[in-house]
């Protein structure tokens, strides 16, 4: 469950030689209860993106929690890390990308992968290529 997991990267060996500054798009895959979504922070769109293949129907009882505890923690190294990049936060606006819908219950981590490699801030017709 999103409220148990440590998502406290600023401590981890890894993220010390990340950089922020040169990326428009941040991907974080979240496995909720066995299922995977994407969360996406699209820095030249100003907005938090949630990309699902099984299309939950309501975003702010499903999606909001986790999204905004992981945006959360992104929001809070970048700023500890960055602080000469400004980034207007308060500007970013949610959107829910309903574009793809996996044919079965199992294939959602194959997608998250599939999105990962082509996603580029806009729809692209390689998310629904087999």
């Amino acid at each position: 469950h999103y409220n148990k997991v440590d998502l406290d990267i600023t401590n981890k060996e890894w993220a010390k030689n990340l950089s922020f500054t040169e990326c428009n798009l941040w991907f974080f895959p979240y496995c909720d209860n066995k299922h995977y979504i994407m969360i996406y922070v699209n820095i030249k769109a100003e907005r938090f993106e949630v990309l699902d293949s099984l299309r939950h129907k309501d975003f702010k009882e499903y999606y909001k929690p986790m999204a905004d505890r992981v945006v959360q923690y992104a929001i809070n190294y970048m700023k500890t890390q960055f602080a000469e990049k400004t980034v207007k936060w308060e500007r970013f606006t949610w959107f829910n990308l309903e574009k793809v819908t996996q044919p079965d219950q199992i294939s959602c981590g194959m997608y998250i992968i599939r999105w990962m490699r082509h996603w580029e801030g806009k729809y692209n017709s390689a998310l629904t290529k087999d």
